[in-house]
């Protein structure tokens, strides 16, 4: 059967894993926030100090379309559920039909117990969490922008969403020299880096993993990696912190390089 609401892990739908199973509802909970505050020292009110968006939950819920006198089937149908349900339980992907180029990166909190089987009118109850990255995010990025070659250059390009999100940086050495000191710069969010060791046709590639973790790398021209985290200046930002709208990009460095930016709006 194909539900009307339709939930997937990694691509693979909920309701592929077995033909009796019949999605609900997708339930996005409200964000877990925290806030400090501290109060004057006259007066009325307090002042905000900090504010972290900590935790998101996505809750299925889904019926077995199996009479109570097959209990066998109606149990297989709930075994094949969890065992999609269990791709989340080191971090997946969910996407759901009714959201376009939306996805959240997830694990599995609570799989459903069997309870009893004999009541074949019972609702199941999956509930993932997205922890790093708490947030429906672009899966493609429509905030891009691309700075020619120089030693350096800027630009303003637009970023979807309601919510901080982090940009992904490629600087190309264009020359035929070896760049050792640049800086990158997304909302003034300024990235440092020295002795560099960037070669002629190599790529400094400022990304995220899809947990959100940030990675700092060196892509030679034979498509490998290495790590160029111990390059970056300890005056840098933590990461490339930017808000949704028109921002800035730009970049300097000691030869010749472009630049591309890329930003997936994040949405409450």
């Amino acid at each position: 059967m194909i539900c009307a609401r339709r939930v997937a892990l990694n691509g693979s739908e909920l309701d592929q894993a077995n033909s009796a199973i019949v999605i609900h509802s997708v339930e996005t909970g409200d964000g877990k926030e925290s806030f400090a505050a501290v109060s004057p020292a006259a007066g009325s009110g307090q002042r905000v100090t900090s504010h972290h968006r900590d935790t998101m939950d996505i809750v299925i819920r889904f019926a077995i379309l199996i009479r109570k006198n097959n209990l066998a089937g109606r149990a297989s149908a709930l075994e094949d559920a969890n065992a999609w349900a269990a791709r989340a339980k080191d971090g997946a992907w969910l996407t759901v039909n009714y959201k376009t180029n939306r996805r959240a990166w997830v694990k599995l909190v609570q799989a459903p117990g069997e309870g009893s089987m004999w009541d074949y009118t019972k609702d199941f109850q999956i509930t993932f969490r997205a922890y790093s990255v708490p947030y429906w995010q672009e899966a493609e990025a429509t905030g891009t922008t691309t700075i020619e070659a120089g030693t350096s250059g800027s630009d303003n390009f637009q970023i979807a969403g309601n919510a901080d999100t982090v940009a992904d940086v490629v600087l190309t050495n264009e020359s035929e020299n070896t760049v050792n000191t640049c800086t990158v710069n997304v909302d003034f969010n300024e990235i440092y880096f020295d002795s560099l060791g960037l070669a002629a046709g190599e790529s400094l590639v400022i990304d995220h993993a899809d947990d959100g973790l940030l990675r700092l790398r060196i892509l030679n021209t034979s498509d490998q990696y290495r790590s160029v985290m111990d390059k970056r200046l300890p005056a840098s930002a933590d990461d490339l912190w930017c808000r949704a709208g028109i921002r800035y990009a730009g970049f300097e460095a000691d030869y010749a390089c472009s630049m591309t930016v890329s930003c997936k709006g994040r949405f409450l």
